[in-house]
């Protein structure tokens, strides 16, 4: 119990609900909420870079904001995205081939690009 509430802490900044790219592009509410309950504002640069590389099928298909998140199984640190839309946006975003379709480990150069391009567009996660 103890360890879930301080997961609960520190996740604090993780979105309560996730539209898609176009829900956010066709209404023009460009902002999430948080589990901490602050409002969080996606700017229309990383929602424009988004829609230029997302096929018409992945506007509707990928949740913002992108969620990253610690990946344990490794000794090394070492996130990871998951999802096949997630993965393929990520993928053409930094020119990095994923490990599946639906996997793409990140280290901490990729995750700096990442944040840099979409700064308020992706959350990362400490999930143990």
């Amino acid at each position: 119990m103890e360890i879930e509430h301080l997961l609960k802490g520190i996740n604090a900044h993780a979105p309560v609900n996730r539209r898609s790219l176009a829900e956010h592009t066709d209404s023009g509410d460009l902002t999430y909420r948080t589990g901490s309950g602050h409002t969080c504002d996606m700017t229309t640069n990383e929602i424009t870079l988004l829609n230029n590389v997302c096929t018409e099928q992945e506007r509707f298909l990928l949740r913002l904001p992108i969620m990253v998140m610690t990946d344990t199984s490794f000794s090394q640190s070492v996130w990871k995205a998951e999802g096949r839309t997630e993965v393929s946006v990520i993928s053409k975003l930094l020119s990095k081939k994923p490990l599946r379709d639906d996997l793409m480990h990140l280290y901490h150069p990729h995750l700096v690009e990442l944040r840099e391009m979409l700064p308020n567009s992706v959350v990362v996660l400490f999930i143990p």
